[in-house]
């Protein structure tokens, strides 16, 4: 298994595993949520992603293919960046492309890292257990709260 940096030719990989992730969304999620993350995870959109000079992705690829991708922007100017997505079956492999992905931000002279996720996620637990605190909680719909962390490079 080996970490890359991603680009347009892993588009449909990437697609293909964010659509499978939102098959059988948490009923919590509001229909057009979930609606407007489909439309996103189309391979059309993920194409027009890599246009953005900002956009920082990593994919996790094996004999069998994409097994996982990070994807993030930076914000040199405040010096920080925003992981948008990170997914895989196996926590092994995310924390690869995590680490990836603080490599970069170092390499950038990034000093800190957010990202949100929800508390029925295993996203909250990931991120918990690889440092990042939590700074806030903001109500997203009825029962839908989504949570805000970051993690400090100092």
């Amino acid at each position: 298994m080996e970490i890359v940096e991603a680009g347009i030719e892993h588009a449909k990989d990437i697609s293909a595993l964010m659509l499978s992730e939102l098959k059988n969304p948490n009923s919590k999620f509001p229909k057009k949520m979930i609606d407007c993350f489909r439309e996103h995870a189309k391979e059309e959109n993920i194409l027009k992603e890599f246009k953005n000079p900002k956009l920082m992705a990593f994919v996790a690829k094996n004999k069998k293919g994409v097994v996982g991708f990070i994807v993030g922007y930076e914000d040199t100017l405040k010096s920080k960046a925003m992981i948008h997505y990170i997914t895989s079956n196996e926590i092994k492999i995310k924390k690869e492309l995590l680490g990836r992905f603080i490599e970069e931000c170092k390499f950038k002279n990034i000093k800190k890292i957010i990202t949100d996720t929800f508390e029925f996620m295993t996203n909250k637990d990931f991120f918990e257990s690889n440092k990042f605190i939590l700074m806030k909680k903001e109500e997203i719909a009825p029962n839908l709260e989504m949570l805000w962390y970051e993690l400090n490079l100092n």
